[in-house]
């Protein structure tokens, strides 16, 4: 069993909950992810077991593999979500710019 740290970049889409879960039960990382508070894969997976958020200021652009960025953002505002408290404090010691949140992680009863 593996035990290092973890840094993801999962699908978009219907598939993230999945990847979310496999970090969050590994205790150690931080994904990118779409910041959609709302949803029952952020209810379970960030606000249930994560333990630090930093919501990026402003959208994030991809780039091409030639290095150009690419005409549009990602389309919706993104997160950095920690697991484990090495990786939350990285996120609110770090000079990107956002707003970093504690999570006090509880696992919701859906």
């Amino acid at each position: 069993e593996w035990g290092g740290r973890v840094w993801m970049n999962p699908p978009y889409g219907p598939s993230t909950g999945k990847w979310l879960e496999k970090l969050a039960d590994h205790g150690r990382g931080t994904a990118l992810i779409f910041a959609r508070t709302e949803t029952k894969t952020f209810f379970r997976y960030v606000w249930g077991r994560a333990v630090g958020a930093l919501f990026l200021r402003g959208r994030i652009h991809f780039h091409r593999i030639d290095g150009t960025r690419a005409d549009f953002n990602a389309g919706a505002p993104s997160v950095l979500v920690a697991y484990g408290w090495k990786d939350a404090n990285r996120l609110r010691d770090s000079d990107i710019s956002g707003h970093y949140v504690m999570i006090d992680p509880i696992f919701t009863n859906e």
